[in-house]
């Protein structure tokens, strides 16, 4: 298969709930510790230390966590479908920025807008995962830089998830409803994107069972990947 068939909107939106009712029942703080003390927060860092000041920075799929924020300089855009209800659970405690209650499959937005797209954990979470990433295609500057986090699995596990998820949709009202294997992921940013970087941040190494957190630092098509740039350098 080499794109994967989107999930239904009813599920998509039963995901949305179950979401919301899971962080009904959380601590904010602890939940923006545990993000804070995760590998993306020093590589979201070191990947943003060359923006101006006044860089353009837009994270999709933020969460009430907004982990952008870290990000000393810089415009942030905070983007999720269910912002509005976390600034009603956590008042006053999402921070200052600009803030679009969306899916990301459509973002309204002019094309070429943002100097950084930040998007950790989201994208197979997402109603259609190839329209959000033409979505940010677009929105990106011919130099700006998608940052994208996201697990991977074994090609057979990544498979099995498909298959079910598609014949048996309501087993995955709770979940994760796309499944990547590393190959399927690389193959995917790459109808879209150069991909510079690609950083394993954790590894769980059981056969069947082998799933992979990367952080897939992209670029526009056509660039060529800072690596290489430097070797011929």
């Amino acid at each position: 298969m080499r794109k994967h068939s989107p999930i239904s909107h009813t599920c998509w939106q039963a995901m949305q709930k179950q979401t919301l009712e899971r962080w009904k029942k959380r601590d904010l703080n602890i939940e923006r510790q545990k993000s804070r003390d995760k590998n993306y927060l020093p590589l979201l860092l070191s990947f943003s230390e060359e923006l101006p000041d006044e860089a353009t920075i837009m994270e999709i799929g933020c969460g009430p966590i907004c982990l952008s924020q870290a990000i000393p300089q810089g415009k942030k855009t905070y983007l999720d479908p269910l912002l509005d209800d976390f600034r009603r659970l956590f008042p006053g405690e999402l921070p200052d920025g600009e803030y679009i209650t969306s899916s990301a499959e459509k973002i309204a937005r002019p094309s070429h807008s943002y100097d950084l797209i930040v998007c950790l954990n989201t994208l197979s979470h997402t109603l259609n995962p190839e329209l959000v990433l033409n979505e940010i295609e677009r929105l990106l500057k011919p130099d700006g830089k998608l940052l994208l986090g996201i697990r991977t699995y074994s090609t057979l596990r990544a498979k099995y998830h498909y298959w079910k998820a598609r014949w048996l949709p309501t087993m995955f009202l709770g979940g994760c409803p796309y499944y990547y294997s590393l190959h399927g992921i690389r193959r995917t940013l790459s109808r879209h994107f150069t991909i510079a970087d690609d950083i394993v941040t954790s590894r769980v190494w059981i056969p069947f069972l082998k799933s992979e957190e990367h952080l897939f630092v992209c670029t526009a098509l056509g660039t060529r990947p800072h690596k290489e740039q430097d070797e011929k350098e």
